[in-house]
């Protein structure tokens, strides 16, 4: 079940008409629950938190998405996007805020089945959710647009630590912002080589971003994701 709360604010009240309008929270729920079965439904809901955060409540079986980071997206893609018209780059950033939220989402989901199916964990649950989230939009067209996405805010936010505009904290449980950033290039690139060999970093491709020996290891890395988890969630999928 899909709810949007009224924003508390003007700004998350602007993104709650966004987020609904264009049903994005409702399309990746679809889509996550067309590959994988829960034992109950959950609910996913939109509010305004106090803070930039999305979170899985076990206490509630809640997945709550916050309007202040979808408003924090929508203001880093609005810095990234400068090419084009007005009204392109418009679009471009409403695009990327839909599809770094379906990131958000199916990383929250992640969360979620490890806790509603006890599913055993090996290393930090919070790559293991951004594992499944590269699973999830990995899968067809339209969602590895969403994972591009993703990727640009993670480069982004690295970025701005690397400049001292974020503080990195070492001892959080996510991985570094610079780390998720490559890991999410090398897990889609390992998804595809052919058709993301653009990103490799070569004497032929300087403007590839992902070093030539990472990229190597990637399609191994990927594959190791993919039977991880399918073989953690095998009873509970609904495709082949």
């Amino acid at each position: 079940m899909v709810t949007y709360e009224p924003g508390e604010t003007e700004e998350d009240e602007a993104e709650r008409q966004f987020l609904e309008a264009n049903e994005v929270l409702e399309s990746a729920a679809t889509h996550a629950n067309s590959l994988i079965g829960l034992p109950r439904d959950i609910s996913l809901t939109a509010l305004s938190c106090g803070e930039e955060n999305a979170f899985w409540d076990p206490e509630s079986e809640t997945i709550a998405f916050c309007y202040e980071l979808a408003c924090a997206y929508r203001s880093l893609f609005t810095d990234l996007n400068t090419e084009g018209s007005e009204a392109e780059r418009v679009r471009a950033t409403d695009d990327d805020v839909i599809g770094i939220s379906n990131s958000v989402v199916f990383h929250e989901f992640g969360h979620a089945l490890i806790s509603l199916y006890d599913l055993p964990i090996t290393g930090r649950e919070e790559d293991a959710a951004d594992q499944l989230a590269t699973l999830l939009l990995a899968g067809d067209s339209l969602h590895q647009e969403y994972a591009v996405s993703a990727i640009e805010a993670w480069g982004a936010l690295a970025l701005s630590a690397e400049q001292g505009d974020v503080a990195a904290d070492p001892a959080d449980e996510h991985s570094l912002d610079s780390q998720r950033y490559f890991n999410a290039i090398c897990w889609l690139y390992g998804s595809d080589p052919a058709a993301y060999q653009g990103v490799v970093a070569t004497d032929g491709n300087p403007d590839g971003v992902l070093p030539e020996d990472r990229a190597a290891r990637c399609p191994a890395e990927f594959d190791q994701i993919d039977q991880a988890w399918g073989t953690l969630l095998e009873p509970y999928l609904k495709t082949a």
